[in-house]
């Protein structure tokens, strides 16, 4: 592992611990403080010392500080004493998660993951120009993290629109079926679910049929709830949600289970040629 590499697996770490803040749009009777003060230290490290990540955005103009404003709001929304969106309970050994508020969790996440993508490629072919890419398991474990990274915020985006579009009904009917400022502010709520599975579509890198057996029913879907498209001969929206949310269920465990074992052995790697790194240079 050389510098270049041992960036390219930092990255890989940081967004990873990024994206499972995404941990705190699931609907769960307990969540990990562990895993959860573990990841404040680990954002918080890496934009104030002297990491690959930190001297990306350094010298990064005008983007690096856009995304590091973006990191640093992040720890503000979710890891700060501030955050109204996790809370620890009063005495310590809670995590209490306002579901109110998923949107402001999605959007916070999702830019950054793309972001990191986009600086990991970027590390990638240079690495590969400067005949520096000495580590063959990287692109396996990019492209299984790419798959399962997709699978889960768009499981999850299923999630929060089928819980939208039942409110949105409800509204509704209990209004006999005329728009009240009620469902106009969760006709815009979905509005936004819809804006953030088209921007995970647009910037994944992902084109295999694979992807696309999940892709295509989940707009078809959006279609039909927007009135563009009808449901299909015999069924009802609950129906074609359960259908469409099973599929991206199978398909983001399915992805999990062959991205997590080689994520564990890249990391594993990485703390070890690391630890080699840091015995190799000169002291002081």
């Amino acid at each position: 592992m050389n510098n270049y590499t041992a960036a390219i697996a930092s990255f890989v770490r940081f967004d990873v611990v990024v994206f499972n803040t995404l941990e705190y749009v699931m609907r769960k009777d307990t969540y990990d403080i562990n895993a959860y003060k573990a990841r404040k230290e680990i954002i918080s490290t890496e934009i104030t010392q002297n990491t690959p990540l930190k001297n990306c955005l350094d010298n990064s103009g005008e983007a690096g500080q856009k995304l590091l404003e973006k990191i640093k709001d992040l720890l503000s929304l979710i890891y700060s004493d501030e955050s109204t969106i996790v809370r620890l309970g009063a005495d310590g050994n809670e995590l209490r998660v306002d579901h109110a508020q998923h949107l402001a969790v999605f959007d916070a996440v999702m830019p950054i993951h793309d972001e990191m993508r986009n600086i990991i490629s970027a590390h990638v072919v240079q690495a590969q120009k400067d005949n520096a890419y000495d580590e063959p398991t990287y692109p396996d474990v990019l492209i299984k993290e790419e798959y399962f990274y997709r699978g889960l915020v768009n499981m999850l985006l299923l999630d929060e629109l089928d819980h939208l579009f039942a409110d949105y009904n409800k509204a509704r009917q209990e209004a006999k079926g005329a728009i009240t400022p009620q469902s106009n502010f969760i006709q815009n709520d979905i509005s936004k679910v819809v804006e953030f599975m088209n921007m995970s579509r647009q910037r994944s890198s992902l084109r295999s049929a694979d992807y696309y057996q999940l892709i295509d029913p989940e707009f078809a879907l959006i279609e039909m709830t927007s009135g563009r498209r009808d449901l299909p001969e015999g069924k009802n929206f609950g129906e074609v949600f359960t259908d469409v949310k099973r599929i991206a269920r199978e398909k983001t465990i399915k992805w999990e289970e062959a991205w997590k074992p080689a994520y564990d052995a890249f990391i594993k790697h990485f703390a070890e040629e690391a630890q080699k790194m840091q015995q190799q240079q000169p002291k002081a």
